[in-house]
């Protein structure tokens, strides 16, 4: 059971990146805490754990909820569309705007 969340965590990892590159943002502002069993998921009665992804260069953080059928990368792409992160560090060669 631990080696299926150290897949479903490197599966994040590999998704968030992806995303932040074709954005043009610095992957290395990013970081991705993976929680498989957090005290704030079984208080809302989530199954699966909570996704942290925290961008270094302004602090900001958001939570996404993991596990089967969640839509956490559908919900982080929207945050960005919406300006969260907007002020994040970009990438070489990123358009600005």
């Amino acid at each position: 059971m631990h080696d299926l969340a150290a897949s479903d965590s490197r599966h994040a990892s590999q998704a968030l990146s992806g995303v932040l590159r074709a954005k043009g943002f610095e992957i290395g502002d990013f970081e991705l805490e993976d929680d498989a069993a957090p005290a704030l998921s079984k208080l809302f009665g989530f199954r699966g754990g909570l996704l942290r992804v925290r961008c270094c260069s302004t602090g900001e953080e958001r939570m996404y909820h993991t596990g089967s059928g969640s839509v956490w990368l559908g919900a982080f792409l929207m945050d960005l569309g919406g300006g969260h992160f907007a002020r994040a560090a970009r990438g070489p060669g990123a358009a600005l705007g």
